[in-house]
């Protein structure tokens, strides 16, 4: 049953619901409302919860200062983050494009939000930021006329409404710190998710077992044939011992193509596959291996009448190969076998020769900005070069990029792409860790009483806490109507300006300073296009590589 078929069975039942429940004043009786396809749920607990926080108004006036100031920080570094990104979409292809659809944070909608930890992360953040509007409110003597949460089959909004009419006569640094508070605490809160994923629940994992892992499988090599799954570790090849990706890549075949006997930890189970060995290539089109007629999936046997035993030795034999002068190769392709009446590894009769090229030439045509000087001496052949299809990763790996994501930070640039890096482990698929990736892992220390899938539950809950609420603060930061940072802007705005009428009035005798309505005209207008700039700076990395 594909997605959408899912989503529209949910929606129905959602309908349905909805209905029978307003016929029957069920939801009336719990304090719901029906608004449209929208249920609303309203509740006086909550507002005395607020009533009660609120209360401490010495604090609370000292952390909308400090929101203020994350705001005021975050919308500096958000604009050149925009500028720089809206510089280098110039340069992007159109096949790398940015969709549509990784700009909006719905869980089911943003393909790389997973619904469960989405839906979880949308309703604490949504949370958090309307309590925290509710309580610097309180602090600043504004009455709340409701609160409460707003469902569209999970929830998808929380909502706290100050009396609009106090919040407008409010004074502004007051009016400020209430808009302040709930972008910066969405990004606080973020802040002590990450501590807690990254100091607390991520280095409890350690690997069941030293191996290599299988993050990925080339088509078509021995690998993809023989079923090999992605996130199997390899433990040994004949017996002999694999502990690391390197491990695998200098594995000594000796004779290329035999089967090789594998043991796999895979799902929680071991077990063994047998494959043949051999260091299999993916040729890049319009490269000399492509040219020659090598596939996907091919064992190098030999070159330039070396045998190829392990990665290493296929890469030394293609760097000392001669260049524009054909060379001898021996390959093994998948084929039919009439005498055994199947397909397996059999030598390729019609390759036996190959004619390499300068891999400085072959740069300077093609990737001429990461063309070195060293490459002038090298042969080029144009493949992807790995173990039976493997591209291995040491068992640790996932650790590395997780609970080891912000180690040995060296300067500011180191800084801010490892957070880079964080950020965007969904893009990668690390993100959430579930099996068979989590089934590679097991918690130790303390989380060792968690049970696995539960410890696992609670630590992606933790990033993806961490991360929702920080892209929820990053953008009400920014200086946009309606959001948050907007009317932050505005109102800075509107004091600067008004302070500097009444100075120049006060050193021009018999010249009054602009009345109110001509600042409110000039700071509507200086909101309206900076609010523009904003959408177009967003807009632009989705429109213009498609242009």
């Amino acid at each position: 049953m594909n997605g959408l078929l899912i989503a529209l069975i949910v929606i129905v039942c959602y309908f349905a619901v909805l209905i029978i429940g307003n016929k029957l004043k069920v939801w009336e009786r719990l304090s719901f409302s029906v608004k449209g396809p929208l249920l609303f749920w309203q509740t006086r607990k909550g507002k005395d919860l607020i009533e009660r926080i609120g209360s401490r108004e010495r604090f609370w006036t000292a952390y909308g200062k400090i929101a203020t100031g994350i705001c005021f920080g975050t919308m500096l570094v958000l604009l050149l983050l925009l500028g720089w990104n809206a510089i280098v979409a110039l340069s992007i292809p159109k096949s790398m494009a940015l969709d549509p659809e990784l700009l909006l944070g719905i869980p089911g909608i943003n393909p790389i939000i997973p619904i469960g930890y989405g839906i979880l992360g949308l309703a604490v953040s949504i949370m958090v930021h309307e309590f925290a509007h509710g309580i610097l409110a309180r602090a600043g003597r504004i009455n709340i006329e409701s609160l409460g949460l707003v469902f569209f089959i999970f929830p998808i909004a929380a909502f706290v409404e100050p009396n609009e009419e106090e919040v407008k006569n409010a004074n502004w640094r007051k009016r400020s710190r209430l808009f302040a508070a709930g972008p910066a605490t969405n990004m606080i809160l973020a802040f002590i998710c990450l501590i807690l994923f990254i100091g607390v629940f991520a280095p409890a994992a350690e690997p069941t077992y030293d191996g290599a892992v299988a993050v990925g499988i080339a088509g078509d090599s021995p690998a993809d044939r023989y079923e090999l799954k992605v996130w199997s570790q390899i433990l040994s090849i004949d017996g002999s011992a694999i502990e690391s990706a390197s491990d695998l890549e200098e594995y000594y075949f000796e004779n290329p193509g035999e089967l090789v006997m594998l043991e796999i930890y895979y799902r929680g189970s071991l077990s063994q596959i047998e494959i043949p060995g051999g260091v299999s290539v993916t040729p890049v089109e319009g490269g000399p291996a492509h040219d020659a007629g090598l596939g996907d999936g091919m064992i190098i046997v030999s070159l330039d009448d070396t045998q190829i035993h392990n990665v290493s030795g296929l890469r030394e034999a293609i760097r000392n190969a001669p260049v524009d002068a054909p060379v001898n190769i021996t390959v093994l392709d998948f084929q039919y076998d009439p005498e055994i009446d199947s397909e397996r590894y059999m030598m390729d009769e019609s390759i036996s020769t190959i004619t390499l090229i300068s891999k400085w030439d072959y740069y300077e045509q093609n990737y001429q900005e990461s063309n070195e000087v060293e490459f002038k001496n090298i042969s080029y052949m144009g493949v992807t070069i790995s173990t039976l299809g493997i591209v291995p990763e040491n068992a640790e790996f996932i650790l590395d990029i997780t609970a080891g994501a912000f180690s040995e930070i060296g300067d500011l640039d180191n800084l801010v792409a490892k957070s880079l890096r964080f950020i965007a482990l969904p893009f990668w698929g690390y993100s959430p860790v579930n099996s068979p990736m989590s089934d590679l892992y097991e918690p130790t220390g303390a989380m060792a009483a968690i049970p696995d899938g539960f410890y696992w539950v609670l630590t992606n809950s933790l990033y993806w806490i961490f991360w929702i609420n920080l892209m929820l603060g990053l953008f009400n930061a920014l200086p946009a109507v309606p959001l948050d940072g907007g009317y932050i802007f505005k109102d800075y705005t509107r004091s600067l300006l008004a302070w500097l009428s009444g100075r120049r009035s006060r050193s021009r005798e018999g010249k009054s300073g602009l009345s109110e309505e001509q600042i409110d005209r000039i700071i509507n207008r200086i909101v309206l296009f900076i609010s523009l700039v904003m959408l177009f700076l967003i807009v632009w990395p989705i429109l213009i590589p498609r242009l």
